[in-house]
Order: structure tokens, then sequence, then C-alpha cells
């Protein structure tokens, strides 16, 4: 399922890395690996990562503030949520006005959305004729999901909250934007600014008693990268435009650690 800085696409190489890291590298770490009790996903998100690491693990915790995407992600694991078959423009407006908490607005309104941005606009109706079924994509998603998070808990949490301990975690937070303040979707309606110092300050007091991984392009110079990867962004941002500009954008995706100690 599309979703704006979801990690779909490069999950399989993030949680690779991360259990090569801990077997091959335990010198980076406070804790042993025989004494991580299970895998806790604070920003949950798309579960791009997650799905990959849940096999590995017996206890799993999963985390987001978005309360309509943790929503979605129970009614898929209790096999209630069962997607439309079809939805047209006027019905995903429709869908956006619903009370929260509504799995169906996390289904739609990332899924079916331009950019997989939260209600950007109906992605369906910028495909400029390419072979693009934005409903049959978000749907192929979900069914795979199913039986992989039958084993995690969902909650709708802010990360700041959480206690965890002897945990491996795997924490992508929104990524810092050196032009404009980082905001992210706080609830269904609210936007706040995310609070970057104070999320790499409890990086670290996690790091004392925890394994941690983070997903970003930077990270304060206490933190090392283990692990990195290329990834092309397109230039265009407009949805009438999104066809017709193929330069690209390159970024480096990292994972790193706490290596204060």
């Amino acid at each position: 399922m599309k979703y704006l800085g979801g990690k779909n696409k490069l999950g399989k190489h993030i949680s690779a890395a991360i259990l090569k890291t801990v077997e091959e590298q335990p010198q980076l770490f406070n804790i042993k690996k025989d004494d991580v009790k299970g895998l806790l996903v604070p920003f949950c998100g798309s579960l791009g990562v997650l799905k990959f690491l849940a096999p590995h693990f017996r206890k799993i915790r999963a985390s987001d503030t978005h309360e309509d995407l943790v929503a979605l992600w129970k009614s898929v694991q209790s096999g209630k949520f069962k997607p439309p078959t079809e939805i047209s423009e006027e019905e995903y407006k429709r869908i956006k006005e619903l009370p929260s908490p509504n799995p169906l607005k996390a289904f739609a309104g990332f899924g079916l959305s331009f950019g997989g941005k939260y209600f950007s606009g109906f992605a369906q109706k910028y495909t400029n004729g390419k072979n693009e079924n934005y409903l049959r994509a978000a749907t192929n998603s979900v069914k795979k999901l199913e039986p992989v998070i039958q084993r995690v808990k969902f909650s709708v949490s802010d990360y700041s909250r959480l206690r965890p301990k002897n945990m491996l975690i795997y924490a992508d937070p929104p990524y810092v934007n050196k032009r404009f303040p980082v905001k992210y979707r706080k609830g269904t309606k609210k936007y706040d600014v995310f609070d970057n110092d104070k999320f790499w300050d409890v990086m670290r007091k996690w790091s004392k008693n925890n394994i941690v991984f983070i997903s970003e392009v930077s990270a304060p110079d206490d933190f090392v990268a283990v692990w990195s990867k290329p990834k092309a962004r397109s230039v265009s941002q407009s949805k009438k435009t999104r066809f017709k500009n193929k330069s690209k954008k390159w970024t480096t995706e990292k994972l790193f650690v706490y290596s204060g100690k």
C-alpha cells in the first residue's frame, strides 16, 4: 500500500541489514542478542520493514500516532477488513469525512492518494493513461499482510511515552527537512512539528537497554551508519506533471545505531 515515507521497496534490504548487524557486530550494543525479548516498531506506518522482521520474533509491538492507520492494521489482522471492489472519486471524498478511527479512511486516505500522502488527492485521476490500479494494489498489499501480522500487538501511541527494555527497536521517524520544519499527521486532523532533538535524545536513552536501529538520511555525530543504499526520487511532485518530468533526485537511505554507549 502506498504510504508517504514508507519503506515498502527498501524493507527487505533494511531488515536484512538489521539482522546481519546484530549477528556480526554485537560490540555496537549494550545488550546481547540472546537478551532480546521482542520487536518494537514505534513508527509502524505501512509495515514495510516490520513484515520482514516479524517472522524472527515471537513478541512484537507496533505503534503509530495515526488512529485510522492503527485501526486498519487491527482490522486486517482480525480478518474483518474487506476492501471495497470499487471506489470512485466521489466515494473517496465521502470516506474522508467519516468519523475516526476508521480502517477504511486509512485504506483510502493512504492507498488511493497521490504519493501515498493522506487524502492528498484521488491518485487514480492522475494516471495519465498508464495502466495503474491503485485500489487493486492497495487491496493486494493488505491481503498479503494479514498472515504476517497475526502476532503483532498494535497501539495508538506517541513513541516518547513508550518504555521499552530488552527489545530490538526499528524507528523510522519523519525525516529532517532543512528548509522547513518537519510536520507529520498527529491523529487525523491536527498537525504538529516533529521535535528531532527530542527524538535523538530518546534514542540515546533507549539504546542503554535495547538494540536500536534508526532509518534516516543523517544523524547526530554520536550515531554511526551501519548500512546505506542510494534511492531515486522523482523531482516533480505535481500530480499533473508526474509523467512529464522524468528527472530523478538521488538520496541515500541510511540505518543508524548509537555509538556513545
